[in-house]
């Protein structure tokens, strides 16, 4: 499961790879005004992860992404439909038009509730 910052960056490698950081900072910075150090750390664990390729031009990495687009998004809406549909394609289908689907046996208290509990 990527982050939200770490999808943000996985859209712009996947946009216009091979990138830099400094092109990652650049095409992230109108939703999200991050330090380059802040890009490049995350970008350097992305590549740790084996989300991201890299390979040194002259001074600077080049990124690549190492999975696919629809392989994020195929495992991202498989977490959906498996943590809110109980693992059903089809409730999924069903919610979305506009059917009701069932909610868990046991309904979570408050978080009012759980609040008082940690004082």
């Amino acid at each position: 499961m990527l982050t939200p910052l770490e999808l943000d960056i996985m859209k712009a490698v996947w946009r216009m790879a091979p990138v830099t950081v400094k092109d990652v900072q650049a095409a992230i910075r109108p939703h999200r005004k991050l330090a380059y150090t802040t890009v490049m750390t995350t970008m350097h664990r992305m590549f740790q992860k084996g989300l991201l390729t890299r390979r040194l031009k002259a001074r600077a990495h080049l990124y690549e992404p190492a999975v696919a687009y629809t392989a994020v998004r195929d495992a991202e809406v498989g977490r959906l439909i498996d943590n809110f549909f109980a693992g059903s394609r089809d409730k999924l289908v069903d919610f979305l038009d506009g059917g009701n689907v069932e909610q868990p046996a046991e309904t979570a208290r408050p978080r009012r509730d759980l609040d008082e509990e940690l004082l």
